[in-house]
């Protein structure tokens, strides 16, 4: 039978002093002062041969502004499509009248009086 313990109950705690030693050593930071002066140079140095942050190459600039000029046309052109249906359709509806509405809000029952005296104290008409 196999009695293999796993999780953490398996393992065990060992100290060693002679490693912790040697990797303290090598992940000890620099006491040499040269160091940091030469580090902070180096960075400066980077900070100021790069274009900032916010500036964009000029091929990527030279594409965006494609891109933007491409979406403003569709953009426009989807515009004044939907415009020219929207102008098509009032003019239709200002020039045939639909028949049959007229009469349809005409035919109406006579309100009671109970009805007619909510309508004046509600408001409404």
């Amino acid at each position: 039978m196999n009695e293999d313990i796993h999780g953490p109950e398996a393992v065990t705690l060992v100290r060693d002093d002679t490693l912790t030693n040697e990797l303290r050593a090598i992940y000890a930071p620099p006491s040499n002062e040269a160091y940091w002066a030469t580090l902070e140079q180096r960075i400066v140095a980077a900070l100021d041969a790069e274009d900032a942050w916010w500036t964009v190459p000029d091929h990527w600039l030279r594409t965006g502004l494609i891109a933007a000029a491409v979406t403003l046309i569709v953009a426009g052109g989807l515009f004044l499509r939907a415009q020219a249906s929207l102008d098509r359709t009032m003019v239709y509806e200002n020039v045939i009248e639909v028949e049959g509405l007229g009469s349809a809000l005409a035919q109406r029952e006579p309100l009671s009086q109970e009805q007619a005296t909510l309508r004046k104290l509600t408001g409404h008409q």
